[in-house]
């Protein structure tokens, strides 16, 4: 855990800059604190989250900044605002609505006391989950969320359900999303986006990973089991019991809604929120004609593998230790699952030079496997040696990533990186452009060609990407400082 200041700690009575008094703390988790608080200037109460790490960058300590403004919705926690805490402007603070409630996992850990016990409470809750997921969904904007799963979902008074945590959330555009420690809470996540790299892909992509944890959460609902109990299970879709097999009360028309949810390949699922949500509403008259009373499963403790143990390695930031763990089953294995883990946990350790290690001393059949591992391997390995100005090999495994048919933005990103760090910026504006065409409105490649603009000493074609971007981050300081340079040269 990174928290550099000495001086300020969140506690009860403190005052957090001159925008919070904190009352008391309802969450303290690896990565951040959540604490009812008073605001000061109009002793409104809200609940505030402030992430330990103060060090990182503010886009990764974001969470939900899309949400701000919005029209709100019943079953969405309201997000209010979020960035550094004056005077100091030391800790990051995420200001959300108040909820009096407690977490879906917290009652499922008490099922014995009668919670979840007929198929009609069930169903309600789960269909306000469905109801905000659908609203995110809707937007303009579209937004997926990412990390669905009981922890994230607040129950409060006749049980009304607000769904929250919106750290992994992703807009359509924003094709590399937020990296996640975990990738997610893994044993929730689709098979694509269980490998703790990051989520990537356009809406309907990322959308399918929701609907996905969507049907893991209602197959625990009904059966107080999980499908899968390791990270590697899930990635290589291991064979699991079917509802049914599990509560012998599950109607075949709610099993069949989960299982399609739960298909490995994301094409085979609901295509649309709405296509889930007319099914689960008939799959649930259906429930309730043959029974209403839920058949209390017999929960079992989770079985643990090798990935268990490294996702709880990164849980922790402990990248060293998770990098160990999956070298040793690497080399036990020869599983592409494993050599991924090691070279992610390297990556977010920012050990370069022991991942080039790693990679160097590879059999080349590892850098040419095909499929989403070997995708990940590559992109990595591309990032690594273009930290290292290794140029080469990164144009090496970038033409064998084009030959395996790898396709994703970060990867178009690298070789217009590649073409600028050569100074070829022709060359790197003309890529650029093109994934502006097919990307619009990406602040990413907006800024890029900003400089890239600079660099050719095309000063008015730069203006006009900065208009953009501002267009995209209208409070972006950098942005704006750039502004006022311009004006002041009469480019504006």
């Amino acid at each position: 855990m990174n928290v550099p200041s000495a001086h300020f700690l969140p506690g009860t009575g403190k005052q957090l800059g001159n925008k919070y008094v904190l009352i008391d703390c309802l969450g303290d988790g690896t990565h951040g604190w959540v604490w009812r608080a008073q605001r000061l200037s109009d002793d409104e109460v809200v609940a505030v989250k402030i992430p330990k790490n103060i060090s990182s960058p503010d886009r990764s300590l974001a969470e939900g900044k899309e949400l701000i403004g919005l029209e709100p919705h019943p079953n969405v926690i309201q997000i209010y605002d979020m960035g550094r805490v004056p005077p100091e402007k030391e800790w990051y603070a995420i200001e959300m609505e108040y909820f009096p409630s407690e977490s879906l996992a917290q009652k499922l850990e008490r099922r014995t006391h009668h919670f979840g016990n007929t198929y009609d409470r069930l169903f309600n809750i789960y269909s306000q989950v469905l109801e905000a997921v659908g609203y995110l969904a809707s937007l303009e904007s579209p937004i997926s969320h990412g990390d669905i799963k009981p922890h994230n979902i607040l129950i409060g008074q006749g049980d009304h359900v607000k769904l929250t945590d919106f750290g992994s959330s992703a807009l359509p555009e924003e094709i590399y999303v937020r990296t996640r420690e975990n990738g997610g809470t893994v044993l929730y996540s689709a098979p694509e986006c269980c490998d703790c790299v990051s989520r990537i892909g356009n809406f309907e992509q990322l959308l399918a990973g929701d609907i996905y944890s969507l049907g893991v959460l209602l197959y625990q609902l009904t059966t107080g089991k999980l499908p899968h109990d390791t990270q590697a299970q899930v990635l290589r879709h291991d064979t699991f019991a079917k509802p049914r097999e599990i509560n012998s009360t599950i109607c075949p028309a709610l099993e069949s809604v989960i299982l399609q949810c739960l298909q490995r390949e994301p094409a085979d699922r609901f295509l649309s929120i709405n296509e889930l949500k007319e099914a689960f509403k008939r799959a649930s008259i259906q429930q309730n004609k043959q029974t209403h009373v839920f058949h209390q499963a017999t929960i079992a403790q989770p079985a643990r593998d090798w990935s268990s143990d490294v996702v709880e390695a990164l849980e922790k930031t402990e990248y060293q230790k998770a990098a160990a763990l999956a070298n040793t089953e690497f080399r036990r294995s020869k599983d592409p699952s494993a050599l991924l883990q090691e070279l992610n946990a390297l990556y977010r350790g920012e050990r370069w030079f022991d991942f080039e290690k790693s990679v160097l001393g590879l059999d080349e059949r590892f850098l040419n496997i095909e499929g989403s591992v070997g995708a990940h391997i590559r992109e990595l390995a591309v990032k690594v040696f273009m930290k290292l100005r290794k140029l080469e090999q990164a144009q090496k495994l970038l033409a064998t990533a084009k030959q395996l048919g790898d396709i994703s933005f970060e990867l178009s990103m690298c070789e217009a990186s590649i073409e600028a760090m050569q100074t070829r910026y022709p060359e790197a504006r003309s890529q650029l452009e093109a994934l502006n065409r097919a990307y619009p409105m990406n602040s990413m490649v907006l800024r890029r060609l900003v400089l890239v603009c600079e660099q050719e000493r095309n000063y008015d074609a730069a203006a006009g990407y900065l208009r953009a971007a501002l267009r995209v981050c209208r409070d972006d300081e950098k942005l704006q400082q750039k502004r006022r340079q311009y004006e002041i040269l009469g480019k504006w």
